[in-house]
C-alpha cells in the first residue's frame, strides 16, 4: 500500500486551538476516525492540505444526560453509542443504528459526528437522531449556535458548515414513555451502506399515538423527515390498518434514484416494509399492543 502524502496532520489539544486552525489555514478539514475521508484520498481533487485531528479534545467526546436532554460529543464513536446504557434506554433507534454501522474496527474508529458531516443520504445515524428531534451545535472562533439537525444537510456529501466551522455537539430531549426503532436493508448484513433505512419515534397514550415521527434515508438527496405522514397518524388509535396507511404514505414521500446498490422502485417498496417494521417495534417498546 502506498503511503498517504501531500497533507499535514495537526493535533490541537483544545477546541479553541482547532477553531483557530480552521479559521487561518486554507483547505483545512477536521478529522477523527477518518473512516469516511481517508478512502476519498484516491480522488486527488478531494484531498485537503491540512487535516485537523479533533481526537485529543476531551470536551468533544462522550455521552451525558443533563436537564432532560441527551448530549453527545461529535467524536463519540459508534462503539460508545452501542455500549451506552443511556442511549439504549432513551434513544433505542440510535442504539439499533450503531449496531449496523460497518465492522467492529469501523465502529471503534468511526464517529457520530463524522457520519453526519460526511452527509451521505444513507447515513445510518441520521434518521434516528432526526426522529428524536436532535439539534446540532455549530461553532466557529467567533460564535456558536444550535440548529435543527435536518438543517445541517444541504445535499449529497454537502453540509451547511462553513470552512471555519466545526460540529461540536448534538442534543435531543428525553421523553418518559417514548420509544423508537431503526430498520435498514443493505446488500449484505454488515460493512455496507444502507440501500434504504427508516427510523420511527412514538409516544403512547393508552392505545393511541400521542406523537409520531418518521425519518427516511437513501430515498432523497439528504436524510428526510415525513411530516405529512406524521400528521396523518398522530393522535389516532394504533392498529395494523394505521401502520399500513403510514407505510403507503411514506412511499409517496420517498423520491429515490437508481444506483449500483438498488433501483428506485425497490427502494420505494422497501420503504413501506421498513416503516411497518419500525412502527411495530417502536410501539412494542412503549408497552403497546396491536
Amino acid at each position: 500500500m502506498k503511503p498517504l502524502t501531500g497533507f499535514s496532520l495537526l493535533r490541537p489539544p483544545t477546541l479553541v486551538g482547532a477553531l483557530e486552525m480552521m479559521s487561518t489555514l486554507e483547505h483545512a478539514q477536521p478529522i477523527v476516525g477518518g473512516t469516511d475521508i481517508i478512502p476519498t484520498f484516491k480522488d486527488l481533487g478531494s484531498k485537503p492540505v491540512h487535516l485537523i485531528d479533533l481526537g485529543l479534545i476531551e470536551e468533544l467526546n462522550g455521552i451525558m444526560e443533563e436537564d432532560g436532554k441527551i448530549l453527545i460529543g461529535p467524536t463519540t464513536t459508534h462503539t460508545q453509542i452501542l455500549t451506552s446504557k443511556v442511549i439504549e434506554k432513551t434513544a433505542p433507534a440510535l442504539h439499533d443504528a450503531a449496531r449496523w454501522i460497518g465492522s467492529v474496527q469501523i465502529r471503534n474508529r468511526g464517529t457520530i459526528g463524522g457520519n453526519l458531516c460526511n452527509a451521505s443520504p444513507a447515513a445510518d445515524s441520521a434518521p434516528p437522531l432526526l426522529v428524536h428531534g436532535a439539534e446540532a451545535h455549530i461553532c466557529s472562533l467567533e460564535e456558536g449556535h444550535w440548529i435543527p439537525l435536518l438543517e445541517l444537510f444541504k445535499g449529497p456529501k454537502m453540509t451547511v458548515l462553513k470552512p471555519n466551522e466545526i460540529l461540536i455537539g448534538l442534543r435531543f430531549p428525553t421523553i418518559a414513555g417514548a420509544s423508537s426503532s431503526f430498520q435498514r436493508i443493505g446488500r449484505r448484513k454488515g460493512f455496507t451502506l444502507s440501500v434504504v433505512n427508516a427510523a420511527v419515534y412514538v409516544e403512547r397514550k393508552d392505545d393511541a399515538l400521542k406523537e409520531a415521527r418518521i425519518a427516511l434515508g437513501s430515498v432523497a438527496p439528504t436524510p428526510i423527515r415525513a411530516p405529512v405522514v406524521e400528521d396523518k397518524i398522530r393522535g389516532k388509535k394504533m392498529s395494523e390498518e394505521l401502520i399500513d396507511e403510514a407505510a403507503e404514505a411514506c412511499v409517496e414521500v420517498a423520491k429515490p434514484i437508481d444506483d449500483v446498490r438498488g433501483t428506485a422502485e425497490y427502494r420505494k417498496d422497501m420503504t413501506a416494509v421498513l416503516v411497518k417494521r419500525a412502527l411495530r417495534e417502536a410501539w412494542r417498546r412503549t408497552g403497546g399492543e396491536l
